[in-house]
């Protein structure tokens, strides 16, 4: 996951260092190769969010690997860009995230799959879910409609949209549906109890893999394969299979307890 440490090792560990070294690399160490190393990493690990800046990196590179420029103007340069992109991480950067879009009135049985949710090991800054405590918006955020685009806004979000009739009589989900479409981003569409996939309208194609609740056929797989979406878009620690399935068979028997 990226973080702002990433750049400020990048900028004291190479950049201030050839620096305090006159703008000069060792030949007896592999200086400069190991250099060239870190400058691929950085820029591969952070061209998505800083495109710009991470394509000058990337000139200036090939610029002095072919002596094109010299060490010392490419190195102030290179500073200066990886200084301008500390600056700018959090308003570029959002760390990945899930989105639950729901109706507020489908809060008993989203509940209880945020509850499966946390037991996997998602906190509550890796989650937004408006109809939960500690997960939704908080207090003196300012308007709602507002702090809801900032969420969607997120290039890191995984969407998963709980589809039902109460979802498609809300003017607010029909939104998050469209801005996640819109956006591209990643998603996961699961028909709650009582729903069917002729009732899918509006941006979601119902061909798109999706599954349903209340159907014990398929369910499970579907939700052990959303378990390892989940756990490779948040990085986290894979969770012991005997304990998913514990997790896993207790959210199924409580949404069909309801």
């Amino acid at each position: 996951m990226l973080n702002k440490q990433m750049l400020e090792n990048f900028y004291w560990k190479n950049l201030k260092i050839l620096e305090f070294n006159g703008y000069c690399f060792p030949t007896s160490n592999n200086a400069f190769s190991i250099f060239k190393a870190n400058c691929q990493n950085i820029i591969e690990s952070f061209e998505k969010p800083f495109p710009c800046d991470c394509a000058q990196l990337y000139q200036l590179l090939l610029l002095l690997e072919g002596n094109g420029i010299s060490p010392k103007l490419c190195t102030i340069m290179m500073m200066k860009i990886v200084d301008s992109m500390h600056d700018k991480f959090d308003q570029v950067y959002k760390s990945p995230k899930l989105f639950i879009s729901h109706a507020t009135s489908d809060k008993t049985i989203i509940e209880k799959f945020v509850t499966m949710l946390e037991q996997i090991g998602v906190n509550h800054h890796q989650l937004f879910c408006s109809s939960i405590n500690a997960y939704g918006i908080p207090q003196g955020a300012g308007n709602i409609y507002d702090y809801i685009q900032n969420e969607m806004s997120n290039d890191n979000l995984f969407v998963i949209m709980m589809l039902s009739q109460n979802y498609y009589d809300s003017y607010m989900c029909l939104n998050e549906m469209g801005a996640a479409w819109i956006k591209k981003s990643k998603y996961q569409s699961i028909l709650l109890p009582g729903f069917n996939f002729p009732d899918i309208q509006g941006a979601i194609d119902p061909r798109d893999i999706c599954f349903k609740l209340d159907d014990p056929e398929n369910r499970n797989y579907a939700l052990n394969d959303l378990k390892d979406r989940i756990t490779e878009h948040l990085e986290l620690e894979p969770v012991k299979s005997s304990l998913w399935e514990r997790f896993r068979d207790k959210f199924t028997e409580e949404i069909d307890n309801i």
